[in-house]
């Protein structure tokens, strides 16, 4: 009797560790920005612009929430294409998401203002 409660007990303390208790979404976020960074030119941001959105979608499917960064970095994409209201949004998305990002945000959609200005 002994060795069968053994048994349970390394059973259910092993379910336990099994568990996914990831709680954010990367998808394609941490290859993209890899990409951007060590080969330039080669990430195109309309393309990254899709692929954050629908990584953005996956992660509303699957109930977990988008890293900190990937609205920012959205929204830094569509400053580069010129799209003030869409990268504002994604500015204010990631403050809401990330409070702790207020100020470098601020100052990010602020240069994405002052470039279209220009």
């Amino acid at each position: 009797m002994q060795s069968i409660l053994i048994i349970l007990l390394v059973a259910v303390l092993g379910s336990g560790c099994a568990t996914n208790t990831e709680i954010y979404y990367w998808g394609s976020y941490e290859k993209l920005i890899y990409t951007m960074y060590n080969k330039p030119g080669s990430a195109d941001p309309g393309l990254q612009i899709i692929t954050l959105t629908q990584d953005i979608q996956k992660a509303q499917e699957k109930g977990k929430r988008v890293p900190p960064g990937v609205h920012a970095h959205l929204g830094f994409m569509y400053a580069i294409q010129g799209n003030v209201e869409q990268s504002q949004a994604a500015f204010l998305q990631e403050k809401l998401l990330f409070p702790e990002s207020a100020i470098f945000i601020d100052g990010m959609m602020a240069r994405a203002l002052k470039s279209a200005a220009q």
